[in-house]
């Protein structure tokens, strides 16, 4: 049996929620610290990933406008978070199937055409890449990580 693309997707909001709620209440000066990585600093992590939610959902949902607004702190990322996660798990569930097909151009120009379900799975793999980025970055910082893996949510939400 397949795993519902509502299921992985909310695990993807889950896992950013978790890590960002820990950085927030754990481990707070770590978010701006700067340290040779990936990306300079989580925030700028979490920056890069927000955009990427963004434009994936972007490129799916014509209607959804991007905020510009800046953000500076975890508290900030995870209201943000929240209101987009929250607005792509609408558009799940009021979707009939995720079989349609979208065509889009990246920053290169070049053209692609998937399916809707397929951006929706590069998505959820693209955060749970960059989640595992930042654990590494709390350890360089001398920081415990905090679980985000898949079955860790599914214990959760069987709880």
């Amino acid at each position: 049996m397949m795993i519902s693309m509502a299921k992985l997707f909310n695990y993807h909001a889950w896992a950013t929620d978790k890590l960002l709620c820990y950085i927030e209440t754990e481990v707070p000066d770590s978010f701006s610290a700067e340290i040779t990585s990936v990306f300079p600093s989580i925030k700028e992590t979490f920056q890069h990933q927000y955009e990427v939610d963004c434009l994936w959902y972007g490129r799916m949902n014509k209607n959804y406008p991007i905020k510009e607004e800046p953000l500076s702190s975890s508290q900030d990322y995870r209201k943000a978070f929240q209101e987009l996660h929250q607005e792509i798990e609408s558009f799940i569930a009021d979707s009939s199937n995720l079989n349609r097909k979208v065509r889009y151009s990246t920053s290169t120009g070049e053209e692609f055409t998937n399916d809707e379900e397929e951006l929706l799975q590069h998505l959820v793999n693209h955060g749970t890449y960059h989640r595992g980025n930042i654990s590494a970055m709390l350890r360089q910082q001398g920081h415990r990580g905090c679980s985000t893996d898949y079955i860790y949510y599914l214990r959760e939400m069987e709880g």
